[in-house]
């Protein structure tokens, strides 16, 4: 007996979704009180905002990424603006720095490294000596 499971939503309209979805994510100014002081409305993009957007499961758009490469590439926009983004207005300051800096390291893989062997000191001769080429 083979299972064919549920039909796939999927359609190739959703790739051209994604640009829909980036144009309506943009953030926007507006201004607080009577002092023309202005805020932020940040609307950054996201896999699971796509989601909402086209009206599915966020796990069926991580399928869908498997399944289809146009598809996935699609999703690689979406990617790609949030972490530029997340880089340039973090950078700025227009963005919470804290929170931009969360958002790379959990989604982008941008992590903070430190030397926590060597104290940033060369390592011993002798110990690079006797590693094996294929380490280095």
């Amino acid at each position: 007996m083979v299972d064919t499971g549920r039909p796939t939503k999927y359609s190739e309209e959703f790739i051209g979704k994604v640009d829909e979805y980036l144009a309506s994510r943009q953030d926007d100014e507006y201004e607080v009180g009577d002092r023309g002081f202005t805020k932020i409305r940040v609307k950054l993009p996201t896999i699971e905002g796509f989601a909402v957007y086209i009206g599915v499961n966020k796990t069926t758009l991580y399928e869908w990424d498997k399944k289809y490469p146009e598809f996935s590439n699609s999703l690689d926009k979406i990617k790609q603006e949030q972490q530029e983004r997340l880089l340039d207005n973090g950078l700025a300051g227009t963005y919470n720095s804290t929170i931009a800096k969360l958002i790379l390291s959990s989604n982008h893989g941008m992590r903070e490294k430190s030397d926590v062997t060597t104290d940033g000191k060369e390592l011993p001769t002798p110990l690079l000596a006797n590693m094996d080429s294929n380490v280095l």
